[in-house]
């Protein structure tokens, strides 16, 4: 606790004390506070909660006259001005004996069965099975069924609904294998999770084009396709083939850019700055990368002497 309802005083401070019998880590039955300044309240607690208001005094000695307390009204009772602060911290105080309560229920049965048996292991395979080829399905249909890439300007953004499917294949995918088990998900589906993987890799560098960051869209297309370098089944072609040109067309892009960039580096250093502006913007119109944004910005802001 903290705030001015810590006395002054340095070390611990015990701003509560309860004692009761707990079932299970709760409290359950007959409950006694006391706060910091020594006053008593008593009330009921069943599994945990509280069940009636708190009210002042100690238990009463028997648990016959706490239930004539309690047949009387007086758990109903208004608690005092002064009742206990909210946050109570429990402390090894000596206990009173309470009434030996029941038996704390059984947890009830689960809803659905384990992910461990059979039949729901089975359906949630075929259930992934299905989410993958739908969310496959709309990003083809979003792309153009995944044609070859020949210029960046040709590579459109997933429209939000789809980015959005592909991030709920993905927790999906996570989640199973968590569920059936790793060796299970990639027996059962290998080439399910190759495509998950793959729409993943669509999807992000779709977004990383959009975003004027061709380097990381290539960098991201090189460790996917340096992993998965062919399709596993033949629906899974057009896919990979969209993948693939995509990274060798920002590959090809890189390398011309860099001949822009040594001009620019080159006239750079011999003071040309209004050469190597033109240089570096014509590296980034080939190759869009922060890196040579930030470049063509330190070079413009030097020239205005900023």
């Amino acid at each position: 606790m903290t705030g001015s309802n810590i006395p002054s005083s340095k070390g611990r401070i015990v701003s509560n004390r309860c004692s009761g019998k707990m079932v299970r880590g709760r409290f359950d039955g007959p409950v006694v506070n006391v706060d910091a300044s020594g006053k008593m309240f008593h009330g009921t607690f069943v599994n945990g909660a509280k069940a009636n208001d708190w009210v002042a005094g100690p238990l009463p000695r028997t648990d016959q006259q706490f239930n004539e307390r309690v047949s009387k009204g007086a758990v109903n009772a208004r608690p005092p001005a002064e009742g206990p602060p909210r946050f109570a911290a429990a402390a090894s105080i000596r206990p009173l004996t309470p009434a030996p309560s029941a038996p704390a229920p059984s947890a009830p049965a689960p809803s659905t069965p384990p992910a461990g048996e059979p039949e729901v292991k089975s359906r949630m395979i075929t259930d992934f099975k299905e989410q993958t080829q739908a969310v496959l399905s709309r990003v083809g249909d979003a792309t153009g069924n995944f044609p070859e890439i020949d210029r960046l300007d040709s590579v459109q953004q997933l429209p939000p609904p789809v980015s959005e499917s592909v991030a709920s294949l993905i927790d999906r995918a996570r989640d199973f294998r968590a569920k059936v088990g790793y060796e299970t998900a990639l027996s059962e589906c290998r080439s399910e999770t190759e495509t998950v993987d793959a729409l993943s890799a669509v999807d992000q560098s779709t977004r990383n084009i959009a975003g004027n960051d061709a380097s990381a869209a290539n960098s991201g297309l090189t460790d996917f396709l340096k992993d998965n370098p062919e399709p596993m089944v033949d629906t899974q072609r057009p896919l990979w083939r969209y993948l693939t040109s995509m990274r060798l067309l920002c590959s090809r892009l890189e390398k011309e850019a860099e001949i822009h960039l040594e001009r620019a580096g080159a006239f750079a250093s011999a003071g040309r700055t209004g050469d190597a502006i033109r240089e570096y913007q014509e590296a980034y119109r080939t190759f869009p990368n922060p890196a040579t944004a930030e470049k063509i910005r330190q070079l413009q802001r030097n020239s205005l002497g900023l």
